[in-house]
């Protein structure tokens, strides 16, 4: 997994699963009786995460058959299914990083019984030898989150599918069938970073270092390190470069 995916999933795994609920596992049970009859109908690959417990459970429909998974049920020690990543192209793996980045940052704002009600969706790839690149509809859904807003469950759909589309990543609100406008995208965007956070990253992304920062903004140089620590933190990357890189693909920074 890159640099982007490690940085989600240690967002995903830092939040807080104090509150206690009797019915967390029968919640569970249903969620993975349902995850198995999505393969089954859809015949693709499904992926149940549990946050809390760091695991994921697979279910693999015939499309897991192409990519040596056969059509099996599995559980790993892990929130995000590496083994089907591995297969997506870098370019549209990244892009569908980014498009979950926002997605959890619309969830932040959503009442917590209103998160079910939106999915990402986006075409991807399978790059396998036997076979050439297999076309894939993914999406996802935050089936479950606490109260206190830690997201708990999620449920990733891989389905082929035939004819040729161009490239999708959106989010939709699942009521209406709409997927969200431009407008909203940016009005997420636009709470991922603070003011100051991106005219700092603004120019970092020019090449200025962090001492000429602190002089341009009358601030510390210490500042502008814990700045842009926050910086990665939301942006969920591990350098700068990665920074720079995701925040022009949100339009953040120019």
């Amino acid at each position: 997994m890159d640099a982007k995916g490690e940085e989600l999933k240690e967002q995903f795994v830092r939040q807080d699963f104090s509150h206690f609920d009797d019915s967390r596992q029968d919640i569970l049970e249903e969620k993975k009786r349902l995850a198995r009859l999505f393969s089954e109908v859809e015949n693709g690959i499904v992926v149940l995460t549990d946050f809390e417990k760091e695991t994921s459970y697979i279910y693999a429909g015939k499309l897991g058959e192409k990519i040596g998974l056969g059509q099996t049920v599995m559980q790993e020690s892990s929130v995000f299914e590496e083994r089907i990543f591995s297969l997506i192209p870098p370019e549209e793996l990244m892009e569908r990083h980014v498009l979950e980045l926002r997605f959890i940052q619309l969830q932040k704002i959503l009442p917590v019984n209103e998160r079910p009600c939106y999915n990402t969706i986006c075409t991807l790839h399978f790059q396998i030898p036997e076979y050439g690149r297999i076309p894939i509809l993914h999406r996802t859904y935050y089936l479950e989150s606490l109260p206190n807003g830690s997201i708990w469950l999620s449920l990733c759909i891989y389905t082929p599918f035939i004819g040729s589309v161009s490239a999708i990543y959106s989010i939709v609100n699942n009521r209406t069938g709409e997927m969200l406008l431009s407008e909203t995208y940016e009005r997420i965007d636009r709470k991922i970073l603070s003011a100051r956070e991106t005219t700092i990253l603004s120019l970092l992304a020019k090449g200025q270092s962090s001492k000429r920062i602190a002089d341009t903004l009358h601030i510390s140089v210490n500042t502008v390190y814990r700045h842009r620590q926050n910086i990665l933190a939301a942006l969920q990357v591990s350098n700068t470069a990665a920074a720079v890189e995701i925040a022009l693909r949100l339009h953040l920074i120019s």
